[in-house]
């Protein structure tokens, strides 16, 4: 089980998410990775800046000493009342001592230490609110009778540090010491989500989002049957529920599917997630952490059919023709005029555009039907065509959200008319 930022960001989060575990663990084996408190990354990635190189004031003009002792005591303050709410009175003291030994040692790497490069600083910094995680919910599943205990880091990885490449057997050998040893004592293995070792023994990271991608590492690595993503939303829904007010959860998706909706930049998994889950042929599970009851999505290596099965847009693109390609968000084609791509706009112009894509396995009739869609809502197109991600309609940034709505409506099925922006 993973269980990300909003799913532990309170006590009573925390209640949550070790009740879930306790109940799982009664029955079979569970290991879980935990997310930091939801905004403790970025508390932790602004403390890192604004220290970095500091003696005696820091980048923002505050003392040095001050502002350590601030980012600690909020930190205590805020992981503490969480302890409180949801650890028993037996074992909260050694919660306590617990997170004051970690922020001790975040205040070393602070202020101390010699590092490979600053990206190792950060990675060392960072860290830290993942390990808080840990000692809470550990404590907090062995405060329900289910004993629980936090497993040493089992992800081995190069040393990238920011964005650090897995290494699969050595992780296996480390999962097998540190994950499967503490299920085979009968407990639950608690690990710090995104964290990794190089092969000097130095943290890194596997990136924002990354502790989605620690479960299927990890998952596969123990031999786990399963893997639950618990997060804030109930399964994976089929467009963007900020921008598109009937999104649906869908029930099922391939892993195919859920790699290219996360590389479209949807947020509920990290794009990699689906690599090591694939490889292992591991059963995926999106649920809701405020009711992981319900079913949510099962992404597995089982095919969903024809058709589109999910919209996404990704915005800030501009169209570029050149003869000979470089980076590009998706090449569109090639004529004797050049090849024709969809690249990062960089700078806001006039000529940036959006595309949305189809995902699943689109037909000719998705591509005509969401052609005419857009024409009957009186929406321009750029380009429209089939791409490696999918069937894909280019429009000017201003159409984006209209577009995405019409999209969503002709090709999924959900109502009979959109109403478009004048």
């Amino acid at each position: 089980m993973k269980f990300g930022g909003t799913s532990v960001g309170s006590g009573q989060a925390f209640v949550r998410a070790a009740g879930t575990v306790a109940a799982e663990a009664s029955t079979r084996p569970t290991a879980v990775v935990v997310s930091a408190m939801s905004g403790v990354t970025d508390t932790l990635l602004a403390a890192a800046q604004a220290t970095l190189g500091a003696t005696d004031r820091t980048k923002t003009g505050a003392t040095l000493e001050g502002s350590l002792a601030e980012l600690h005591r909020s930190l205590y303050d805020r992981h503490l009342q969480a302890a409180r709410e949801a650890v028993g009175s037996e074992l909260l003291p050694g919660v306590e001592a617990g997170i004051c030994a970690l922020l001790a040692s975040l205040t070393g790497s602070l202020t101390g230490g010699l590092h490979a490069c600053e990206e190792a600083r950060t990675a060392e910094i960072v860290v830290h609110g993942e390990r808080l995680s840990a000692c809470i919910l550990s404590a907090a599943i062995a405060s329900r009778g289910i004993p629980a205990e936090v497993a040493e880091d089992p992800i081995a990885t190069d040393s990238a540090f920011e964005e650090a490449e897995v290494e699969v057997e050595k992780t296996r050998v480390r999962c097998t010491s540190n994950v499967r040893s503490v299920l085979e004592r009968g407990s639950v293995a608690v690990v710090a989500g995104f964290v990794g070792r190089d092969g000097e023994g130095r943290c890194t990271t596997l990136g924002r989002g990354g502790s989605d991608l620690s479960a299927t590492v990890i998952g596969r690595g123990i031999g786990a049957a399963e893997v639950w993503i618990l997060t804030d939303v109930s399964g994976v829904l089929d467009a963007d529920p900020r921008l598109v007010g009937d999104a649906a959860t869908l029930p099922v998706m391939s892993y195919r599917e859920a790699h290219l909706f996360a590389g479209m930049g949807a947020k509920v998994l990290h794009h990699r997630t689906m690599e090591p889950a694939a490889a292992a042929n591991l059963a995926v599970y999106v649920k809701n952490s405020f009711e992981p009851q319900k079913a949510g999505t099962l992404i597995s290596s089982r095919e969903c059919g024809a058709g589109v099965r999910s919209v996404a847009l990704r915005r800030g693109l501009s169209l570029r023709r050149s003869d000979v390609p470089g980076e590009a968000f998706c090449v569109l084609g090639c004529g004797g005029d050049g090849v024709l791509s969809l690249v990062e706009a960089g700078e806001k112009s006039a000529g940036e555009v959006a595309a949305i894509v189809g995902i699943g396995s689109p037909t000719d009739r998705d591509l005509l039907s969401g052609l005419r869609s857009l024409l009957e809502a009186g929406i321009g197109h750029r380009w429209v065509g089939n791409t490696s991600s999918g069937v894909a309609f280019v429009v000017d940034a201003g159409d984006a959200t209209d577009a995405l709505r019409v999209l969503h409506a002709s090709l999924l099925g959900r109502g009979a008319k959109i109403e478009v922006s004048a």
